[in-house]
């Protein structure tokens, strides 16, 4: 339902940067700053994606171009993000501490590219200093996907890590045990390749790198458990939304008892995906209890019927979707779903009219987490707002609501979870005010159909989106009608003021 571009793989490349051994062996990870466009708010490693200047970086040993190249971005990267400076060959002098900051100083300022620095400072890599750790792509619900390739490598002796803030938040040394207990705590939100890192660091070093190599295939040929928050498992079904998007997120909440989030699809293919996610769940405990619907569009309520057959559970969305969908139970604002775990896993319903009158948010104040539906996509994107089901006015009270909410992750139902939650929502009634006052100055004293008004206020937006703009436009016009601000003549429009 977003207006983003379609997601391409991006190759890149992470450090999994690691010191200590035995029980006391840590890695070192970052958070990822809320500014960021891609999972802000969310633990990441080292690393990111692959740079022109990659390929004339020196890089011996390699046994391919490719492999060269994702090894001098994951070199350079870990100079640029945490100042370290990894896979240097042996005869080659480790650079003096304030060399090396100066060298990073130059790096970030623009004022170098890394391939000049290592001709400067007579810097040689090896390809084997780096161990490979396992290829990653990212699953099909991301606004932005990546071809992410993991090495393993060892602090060098006197080298310390550190963070300039600017994409990254902050950074720390972490057990791997104690990063998987704040998981599970829903203080830390990370994608699959940390979790099962973290999990194959927890089990030892012995043969950790074939294991963690070995992870990404076996991860695919399992049901898909994506499960960035403890509790709270995504599920990418393909669908039929609105351009350039392709699949909706399904949610499974709750670690004794579930709560189903938007079964999106109807298609027996899609359908068996998700009973093989929800039963390969059953050894863990966990039950699904209730069927929760934020909308009624069908790329979000295809499979209803289907599972509620199959599980024999309630269906419950907001009443005003009740001609539209079978429900077993109504929720207004503020109606809690009690979900039974070892701890709470209250969802709370907040109306968010907007996007349809119905729209219903789901919260989990505990870990902090809104599933949003349509109300907000995960990406630079938004969605649109089709009168007379949609309705801007509506949906500007109800951002402006959520801003009050206890939230800092937010969950959709089209593009990527994201932290940062606060700044998103701020970000799109930002963005909804200047495309109002775009609309505004389009408008003049004579009257224009809507296909002549949208050249003037959505001329950023490419060409072929301009049918589904349209209705974007008439929801701010309307909301400039009932405000006193604009004036309707049959399908024409004009400034009030004129």
């Amino acid at each position: 339902m977003s207006a983003d571009a379609p997601p391409r793989f991006r190759d890149s490349a992470a450090i999994v940067l690691l010191r200590g051994t035995g029980a006391s062996l840590e890695t070192f990870w970052v958070k990822r700053s809320d500014a960021v466009g891609y999972m802000p708010g969310f633990q990441a490693f080292l690393g990111g994606k692959v740079a022109p200047e990659d390929r004339e970086i020196e890089m011996s040993g390699a046994t391919s171009e490719e492999e060269r190249i994702l090894r001098a971005c994951a070199v350079r990267e870990a100079l640029e993000e945490a100042g370290v400076l990894l896979a240097l060959d042996a005869p080659t002098a480790a650079p003096p501490p304030g060399v090396l900051a100066d060298a990073r100083r130059r790096l970030l300022a623009g004022e170098a590219t890394f391939a000049a620095l290592a001709r400067e400072h007579g810097w040689r890599f090896r390809a084997d200093l780096l161990t490979f750790a396992g290829r990653w792509t990212t699953p099909p619900f991301a606004s932005m996907r990546f071809d992410t390739s993991f090495f393993l490598a060892r602090v060098p002796d006197g080298q310390e890590p550190s963070i300039v803030a600017g994409e990254l938040a902050s950074g720390e040394w972490v057990a791997p045990g104690e990063g998987i207990e704040r998981w599970q705590r829903g203080d830390a939100t990370f994608a699959a390749p940390i979790l099962h890192t973290l999990r194959a660091l927890a089990e030892g070093e012995d043969s950790i790198a074939e294991r963690l190599a070995r992870a990404p295939q076996e991860f695919g040929e399992l049901a898909r458990r994506i499960e960035l928050k403890w509790g709270i498992v995504l599920h990418p079904m393909k669908t039929n939304p609105l351009p350039p998007a392709t699949h909706t997120n399904a949610y499974l909440v709750g670690e004794r008892e579930m709560a189903l989030i938007d079964p999106g699809s109807g298609e027996a293919a899609e359908l068996e995906a998700l009973y093989r996610l929800i039963e390969s769940l059953s050894p863990d405990g966990r039950t699904l209890k209730h069927i929760l619907l934020t909308h009624q569009h069908p790329d979000h309520a295809g499979g209803v019927d289907a599972v509620r057959l199959r599980y024999r559970v309630p269906v419950a969305a907001h009443p005003m979707i009740e001609r539209f969908v079978r429900l077993d139970r109504t929720l207004e604002d503020g109606a809690e779903i009690l979900l039974e775990g070892e701890r709470e896993w209250t969802l709370r319903a907040l109306h968010t009219p907007g996007h349809t009158r119905g729209h219903l948010c789901f919260l989990h104040e505990r870990t902090r987490s809104l599933f949003t539906g349509d109300h907000i996509t995960g990406g630079p994107g938004t969605v649109i707002i089709d009168p007379p089901e949609g309705d801007m006015r509506a949906y500007m009270v109800s951002l402006e609501r959520l801003l009050s909410e206890p939230v800092e992750a937010l969950f959709p139902g089209h593009g990527s979870p994201q932290g940062g939650a606060l700044r998103r929502i701020r970000w799109l009634i930002d963005h909804r005010l200047v495309r109002e006052a775009e609309v505004l100055a389009a408008l003049t004293s004579q009257p224009e159909p809507l296909s002549r008004l949208v050249e003037r206020a959505y001329a950023d937006t490419p060409r072929e989106l301009w049918r589904y703009a349209e209705r974007s436009l008439l929801a701010h016009l309307l909301k400039l009608e009932a405000e006193a601000r604009a004036v309707r003549e049959g399908e024409r429009w004009r400034r009030a003021d004129s």
